[in-house]
């Protein structure tokens, strides 16, 4: 674990512990007289479900290098063609494996294509994200001839992922993670390529097949979050559906400590960040903050988190050079 985790890595998962212990201390002082505080414990797991998942994904493909700006567009293409086949009538259990999988083979399609044209992914997944949410909109105009803008899911049969069990989907993802992580050679492989992309041919390892290895599992836990995403909404709108959510999960990941330009990082680290960003929304509420203003101050935490990583990783990679 020494190895694993460098001391700044371990101070800054310490730092997110006692920030989510203190951030709910905060909003059990704001509670209002009769507010349930443990339903508040209760519905941080459901509710953060979707960004940590998706950011356990991110994770692995920032381990690389890489990044994929497209995870929301991504999520919009799953959760329309989710819609589409519960508008005709298919078994909930297809829908929710046709959910993961569009989501699966998209991801493995960045990957393929950033593999391909030998162009950055911050560049191949920044097209991505118009590119698959236009891709939405026309297989929902195919598929459903009176497509007015939304897709309606009122049968609870459909809901039973987001509504009933993402709080049990999250803790055996995050049991899965942890294992993967420890004992599995990928995220090893995938910190290694993040350090060097030479020192990896040097050993023998063919970054490609890596690359690609990061967006498949990414895409396992894509689709996971997609399918707990859509099945809590009752209805699917392409055009509007997760508008920031890869900010959201960017933000889960870099907060955590995953450095942005790869070769370092962890999955716990991950999942505190994501309850962090979701607990600093929610004392907002309880505080009476204005709607208006928690969109603000929460993107602002953010971005501000994301360019002051970048700034602090750019710094110690010329220190680096220059040494």
């Amino acid at each position: 674990m020494k190895d694993r985790y460098s001391r700044a890595l371990v101070q800054r998962l310490f730092f997110l512990l006692v920030g989510n212990l203190l951030l709910l201390l905060a909003i059990r002082f704001f509670m209002k007289e009769g507010g349930s505080f443990s339903q508040v414990l209760l519905r941080t797991g459901p509710n953060v479900a979707p960004v940590a998942i998706a950011g356990l994904g991110m994770t692995g493909i920032i381990f690389t290098g890489a990044i994929d700006l497209s995870v929301a567009s991504v999520m919009v293409v799953a959760g329309t063609v989710f819609g589409i086949l519960v508008s005709h009538g298919v078994s909930p259990w297809f829908c929710f494996a046709a959910c993961v999988a569009t989501a699966w083979s998209l991801s493995m399609a960045n990957g393929y294509w950033v593999r391909l044209l030998k162009i950055p992914a911050i560049i191949i997944t920044l097209a991505g994200l118009a590119l698959y949410r236009g891709l939405a909109l026309i297989i929902a105009d195919l598929g459903l001839p009176a497509f007015s803008g939304n897709i309606s899911v009122p049968d609870e049969r459909y809901h039973g992922p987001g509504k009933l069990h993402a709080g049990w989907i999250l803790l055996l993802v995050l049991i899965l993670a942890a294992a993967w992580e420890l004992f599995a050679k990928s995220p090893r492989r995938w910190l290694a390529l993040g350090n060097s992309e030479e020192a990896c041919r040097l050993l023998g390892v063919n970054p490609g097949p890596v690359l690609q290895s990061a967006f498949c599992v990414g895409g396992v836990f894509l689709g996971l979050a997609a399918l707990i995403f859509t099945t809590r909404v009752q209805a699917i709108e392409p055009a509007r559906m997760a508008l920031g959510f890869e900010l959201q999960v960017i933000g889960a990941v870099v907060l955590g400590g995953t450095n942005i330009f790869g070769g370092e990082g962890s999955y716990a680290g991950t999942v505190l960040g994501a309850i962090f960003l979701y607990l600093i929304l929610e004392l907002l509420i309880y505080a009476g903050v204005s709607p208006y203003f928690q969109e603000l101050i929460t993107g602002t935490i953010i971005v501000a988190v994301i360019g002051l990583d970048c700034a602090l990783h750019r710094k110690e990679k010329l220190m680096a050079e220059l040494a």
